[in-house]
């Protein structure tokens, strides 16, 4: 607990601190002339004690740590809200090129959304095509070896697998619900005003 020098460049005392070594610059207000002093002498307020020193500074010190502490709890924060940002267009990409590619399959009839068509690849061939039957529905067993999957069209134009339309379905479902508590019945969102 010594006060060690004045630093040059910013003319503040430096403090050693006890515990870490770690020297600090204490700003200290500067002390007023003679003439414009209030009621306190020059003897009692220009004193600088050591001890007073190293309690700012260890002030200062701790100050700077829960600071810095603080911005890189947020600064966490942000990234993982990133991370998951990104999952979530990685996520939207995937799902957008899934359906392009689904929508140029080949298909002998109109699409018709809410629909579900079953997907197949001709054996020995790269051709894949829709088809309103199921694997079982066919009859022979070559079509179940060529069956890929089954996906429902939706109103949007995407393409939701067969495995995962229960949560498209409660998802759906849980937007009209807050549309619905939002709009108060009348079909005009109040957005809570």
């Amino acid at each position: 607990m010594e006060v060690t020098d004045v630093d040059m460049e910013s003319n503040l005392p430096l403090v050693q601190l006890p515990q870490s070594g770690e020297k600090v610059n204490v700003p200290l207000v500067q002390s007023r002339s003679d003439e414009q002093r209030l009621v306190t002498s020059a003897r009692q307020t220009d004193k600088i004690d050591a001890d007073d020193l190293v309690a700012l500074a260890n002030q200062l010190s701790s100050a700077r740590q829960l600071v810095k502490g603080r911005a890189c709890d947020r600064l966490k924060q942000i990234a993982d809200q990133m991370e998951q940002l990104h999952m979530a267009a990685r996520a939207v990409l995937e799902d957008a090129q899934r359906d392009e590619e689904l929508h140029n399959v080949a298909c002998n009839m109109q699409k018709q959304p809410g629909r579900i068509y079953h997907l197949y690849q001709k054996q020995g061939s790269m051709e894949r095509y829709f088809s309103m039957l199921a694997p079982n529905e066919w009859g022979y067993q070559e079509k179940k070896e060529e069956y890929l999957g089954s996906y429902r069209l939706e109103y949007d134009r995407s393409w939701t697998p067969v495995g995962e339309m229960d949560k498209k379905d409660e998802e759906v479902a849980r937007i009209q619900q807050y549309l619905q508590r939002n709009a108060g019945g009348t079909g005009r969102l109040t957005w809570g005003l």
